[in-house]
């Protein structure tokens, strides 16, 4: 379903607080806000915890739970492509049944069938970057994921060891095991994205190959078998016979 417009009411009772990811993570400060004269919110200014500024468009922006949520480059594409995907493979479904019962003509149904199929090559080709950028950032979240093992291993021998006290071992492995459990949670999302992409990316080729029924008025009327010709004997009459006697 399409998200309500994001407006300066709503945003201007979080400025100063904490923005966050879909995952947990913290992704720096509200601090200000671009908007339209009609109060509608275009972009956010988020204060990273660099002190970087970004402009983050009011599409990647969700208010959830209390909290301003942003959300990652891949999921923006992905709530775009998903959607057109489905609304061009349900007025296919469409145009098809009202073609099988004859409720449009030939030239109509040739004509719309055109253009949702040069829509879908479109979103095809969306879909594959879509799948692209997936599949990079399961790549970075298991190479992080790598680095926090590493990390958590590197913890606990100094703990064992007797390098650092229960205190702050304790403090630094609640920070890795978040972290991780935020990566899990995304790729959780990534790989349920992708699947979701791939079968609706299967459901367009089903109805692309699908040849729809033929209109009874229009169907082509097929010759009738011709039948063998006659044999030259078939064609002959008899050859009546007089018996005279003598």
């Amino acid at each position: 379903m399409p998200r309500a417009p994001l407006t300066v009411d709503k945003v201007q009772e979080f400025i100063g607080e904490t923005v966050y990811d879909p995952y947990g993570r913290v992704a720096g400060r509200l601090v200000s806000f671009e908007s339209d004269v009609d109060g509608t919110v275009q972009n956010v200014v988020v204060e990273t915890e660099s002190r970087d500024v970004r402009f983050i468009p009011a599409e990647a922006i969700e208010i959830k739970e209390g909290r301003i949520i942003v959300w990652p480059e891949w999921k923006v594409v992905a709530h775009k492509v998903i959607a057109s995907y489905q609304r061009a493979l349900k007025r296919l479904k469409g145009l098809e049944d009202m073609y099988s019962r004859n409720e449009i003509p030939s030239v109509v149904y040739h004509e719309m069938r055109k253009r949702l199929n040069a829509s879908l090559s479109r979103l095809k080709d969306e879909a594959k970057k879509l799948r692209e950028m997936i599949n990079r950032r399961m790549h970075d979240i298991e190479d992080n994921n790598l680095k926090l093992d590493r990390a958590i291993a590197n913890l606990k021998v100094s703990y064992m060891a007797g390098e650092i006290g229960e205190k702050a071992y304790k403090t630094a492995i609640e920070h890795l095991r978040g972290a991780k459990d935020s990566n899990t949670r995304e790729l959780e999302d990534l790989k349920a994205t992708k699947s979701k992409v791939e079968a609706l990316e299967s459901g367009a080729l089903d109805l692309v190959k699908s040849k729809p029924a033929e209109s009874k008025t229009e169907a082509k009327k097929q010759p009738e078998p011709s039948k063998a010709p006659a044999s030259p004997i078939q064609g002959l009459q008899p050859i009546p016979v007089k018996v005279i006697e003598g």
